[in-house]
């Protein structure tokens, strides 16, 4: 009886042993994997649902805006707003070269063309929208299009459109009568633009001509009308960057997420830096001339004096 006892005992013992190295086997991988030790106390999740992160991000802004607004808010592309910078971008420099030497670009000039380029960008978007309604549809990357998709009638992408362009004149009208004429005659580059990808190989020379039309008149805006030899050097650069930029953009479209705004963003986003840095060599440009021009006026009053 003690031998059956014993025996009975031993086994016991191994299952115990068996068990006890199992769990410490579990316990090891689970402290591998990120698993709390014991006695440090974690907030459990709860039944409720989980709060997204704070993000000030364009995409996450439309996201957040009242659902009745977010399919306007979509045709015009606020939540992919590097087209609005790629338009701002050249009147900024136009507008900095037109500052006088030693002088920043006019604050009040910039915020008017930041303002004309979120319009005016939204109602191209509105008419290029409303030209490829039935083309979007059969396309995965544009099926989603607030017109295509139905979210958006005809008659109301009308009614926004004749909003936005109100809005943009409103802004054109606070410029000099030279530059209200040169704003308004880009009109036509807005609303043909959309139509070129239909009959040639090269849509993108069309945006290039289209999207630096500010080049233009951020300097027409300043001094009152065009100097070609410095707007029509800057215009032409400037569409030879688009020409570069969206053919390279038309080889990327086959890596992007349709289905995050965040992509587009990060794919052109080296484009506006480019910009900036534009920017900011004709500002830091523009001071140095102050800088030369004092330097110079000493050395001729010397040579005068002496």
């Amino acid at each position: 009886m003690l031998g059956a006892r014993g025996g009975a005992v031993a086994r016991g013992l191994q299952v115990l042993t068996h068990s006890w190295r199992r769990d410490s086997r579990a316990l090891a991988l689970a402290r591998a994997c990120g698993a709390p030790r014991a006695g440090h106390w974690q907030p459990s999740a709860g039944p409720g649902p989980r709060r997204s992160r704070l993000s000030l991000s364009a995409a996450a802004v439309v996201n957040s805006a009242p659902r009745p607004l977010q399919p306007y808010l979509r045709l015009m592309r606020l939540d992919k707003p590097i087209g609005t910078w790629l338009l701002y971008l050249p009147c900024t420099w136009s507008i900095g070269l037109a500052a006088e030497p030693g002088c920043f670009p006019d604050w009040y000039m910039l915020s008017l063309f930041g303002t004309g380029a979120v319009l005016m960008r939204g109602a191209g978007c509105t008419i290029n929208d409303m030209w490829d309604r039935d083309y979007d549809k059969k396309v995965i990357r544009t099926v989603n299009r607030p017109i295509a998709a139905g979210d958006i009638s005809i008659f109301r992408s009308f009614i926004f459109l004749g909003g936005q362009l109100t809005l943009a004149l409103g802004v054109l009208l606070c410029l000099n009568y030279y530059s209200i004429a040169l704003g308004a005659a880009s009109l036509l580059l807005v609303i043909t633009y959309p139509l070129m990808k239909r009959i040639t190989y090269w849509p993108q020379l069309a945006l290039g001509l289209t999207f630096n039309w500010g080049a233009l008149l951020g300097w027409s805006a300043v001094k009152g009308s065009c100097d070609p030899s410095v707007c029509l050097p800057l215009y032409f650069s400037g569409i030879m960057w688009t020409l570069i930029y969206d053919t390279i953009y038309a080889h990327q479209i086959y890596t992007l997420d349709i289905h995050r705004p965040e992509d587009c963003w990060d794919k052109f986003t080296s484009n506006r830096t480019l910009g900036l840095i534009v920017l900011l060599g004709i500002v830091l440009g523009n001071l140095w001339k102050e800088k030369k021009t004092d330097e110079a006026k000493k050395s001729i009053g010397s040579r005068i004096e002496n």
